[in-house]
């Protein structure tokens, strides 16, 4: 089985100097990739390579990464930090302009001014080499995949979940195909004896072929040979797309899945539209609840 789930957890470890960095990444159900990021300050320009890795393991799904220093984890206090004074002269001079144009006092602080992300810096954090960021990108690639590890174990046991309600479905289309012609027949008699007591009674004389014509037009309708075959092919197209060795397009399988159980569902509501025995009847009302199982497992697939 090829498929992935979208849900999952992974984590690693970098030392940067005298800093530990946790990587962890999460995973959850999403129509698209969105990767949401959460570095220090000092690892911000790592963001595109961080991306970059997870974009090519990932297909589908909102994946979740954080790499947070024991240094925040756990409260403890730098030795220095460094001050970035550019920094708080722009947002001073902006607090200036902002005082200047409102025609209000200027009311800003040094406590004001640190408060904002960038302006003191724990001077470990501050000084990375390369080597530090190359530490730290094999974390993040440890990180991913362990998720990815853990979103194709569940895939294996999600695949084995799809392929039985596959079946389940499959078994109550059979059930309806089976019933089919009975019901066709029965309606048909039904259909031709109510037009010849409606014809009797307004004492018109009509020939017999032109009744089983007409019956024949009206019987057209309850049909639903053609829906049961579109349903067949589509779980036929599903099976393959499971036992597949690779996903199927660039967003893998799992929106594809998720078209074909919409589609499924459609033919399932054309068919109870048009069935007039109570047993079929109740067969699609089966076939419904069995298709929303089935897309309720689709929609955890990458």
């Amino acid at each position: 089985m090829s498929i992935r789930s979208m849900t999952g957890f992974g984590r690693a470890a970098a030392t940067l100097g005298e800093i530990t960095y946790g990587v962890e990444a999460r995973a959850v159900n999403h129509r698209f990739l969105e990767i949401r990021l959460r570095l220090p300050g000092a690892l911000g320009h790592l963001e595109g390579a961080v991306r970059t890795l997870l974009g090519a393991r990932f297909r589908r799904g909102r994946v979740d990464l954080s790499a947070v220093s024991a240094f925040d984890v756990e409260g403890g206090k730098a030795t220095a930090v460094e001050v970035d004074v550019g920094l708080a002269r722009s947002l001073l001079e902006a607090h200036e302009t902002l005082a200047r144009s409102l025609g209000v006092p200027l009311r800003v602080d040094t406590a004001g001014l640190t408060a904002y992300p960038g302006v003191l810096v724990p001077v470990q954090a501050a000084a990375m080499t390369p080597n530090d960021a190359d530490a730290l990108l094999r974390a993040v690639e440890q990180a991913a995949d362990a998720l990815l590890a853990m979103r194709v174990a569940e895939g294996e046991a999600l695949a084995n979940e799809v392929s039985r309600r596959l079946e389940a479905v499959e078994a109550l289309r059979a059930r309806i195909a089976v019933r089919t012609p009975e019901q066709n027949r029965a309606y048909r008699i039904r259909l031709e004896a109510r037009m010849r007591e409606l014809l009797a009674g307004l004492d018109v004389q009509t020939d017999h072929g032109r009744i089983l014509h007409e019956v024949g037009i009206f019987a057209e309708k309850v049909d639903v040979a053609e829906e049961l075959t579109r349903l067949e092919s589509h779980l036929s197209q599903a099976r393959s797309w499971l036992a597949a060795d690779a996903p199927a397009g660039e967003d893998g399988i799992g929106r594809r899945l998720d078209f074909l159980c919409q589609e499924m569902h459609r033919e399932a509501n054309t068919i109870g539209s048009k069935v007039q025995d109570l047993d079929i009847a109740q067969l699609v009302i089966e076939l419904k609840a069995e298709l929303e199982r089935l897309r309720e497992q689709v929609q955890n697939v990458e």
